[in-house]
């Protein structure tokens, strides 16, 4: 009964596929041939680029008001728990109106800002709580400590995909990128069956479906998870 809890964006990355398909979980944006991905996880901004640039790519620059509604409808999609991802950072604004992002990209519209830019180095976050993109963007402090998921985008030009590394060792790599991450077990809920596992100590048995706090339910499995500090 004893299993790794593996999040699903360690699947992500699938080896011998074509240069121009994007593999398992991102979605691909033809007009500027990249492919994104949301990662679920709430991370700071300095630990979700390193997610992302793990999986090939950096945290997603917005070329453009196309490319700004396409990630949106993206995001917006994975139905998050708090309507906020991060974006990447934008490095340089210059004279022409075009600005800079940290992944290199250039984009010529900054529509997508809430509120006008403060500088150069920003650190941006999509909100995903209203019904349009538009000045969805929103500067944000980099360290924010309770963290927020994030929008991965990488190129698919390339002709040559590294060889993808077993979920094992991508676990082993988010570990080392965000202490903590925690390794779960199966349990059971509210049950005294001897073959049923126990959490350890200072862990509780979450179930799989929440409404089994309250009712009874045939299949009473859960993970264990950390109590709160």
């Amino acid at each position: 009964m004893k299993n790794a809890l593996i999040p699903w964006f360690l699947l992500a990355i699938s080896s011998g596929m074509a240069a121009e398909e994007c593999a398992r979980n991102w979605t691909r944006y033809e007009r500027t041939k990249s492919c994104l991905m949301v990662l679920p996880q709430r991370l700071r901004w300095a630990e979700a680029e390193q997610m992302c640039v793990k999986f090939g790519g950096h945290l997603a620059s917005i070329t453009d008001e196309y490319e700004n509604v396409f990630a949106f409808d993206l995001a917006k999609s994975a139905n998050l728990t708090v309507q906020t991802v991060w974006l990447g950072k934008i490095v340089e604004f210059t004279k022409s109106g075009a600005y800079k992002w940290n992944d290199g990209e250039v984009g010529r519209n900054a529509d997508g800002f809430r509120e006008p830019p403060s500088g150069n180095d920003l650190c941006l976050t999509m909100w995903l709580d209203f019904d349009r993109p538009d000045g969805s963007w929103n500067e944000w402090d980099c360290g924010y400590a309770t963290g927020y998921s994030a929008l991965c985008k990488k190129s698919y030009k390339s002709t040559v995909r590294a060889p993808a590394p077993t979920p094992g060792q991508m676990l082993q790599q988010i570990k080392a990128v965000v202490p903590g991450v925690h390794e779960a077990n199966r349990c059971c809920v509210g049950s005294s069956n001897a073959s049923c596992q126990r959490c350890p100590l200072r862990q509780r048995c979450i179930p799989d479906d929440l409404d089994c706090w309250t009712k009874a339910c045939d299949n009473n499995l859960g993970w264990c998870i950390p109590l709160p500090p």
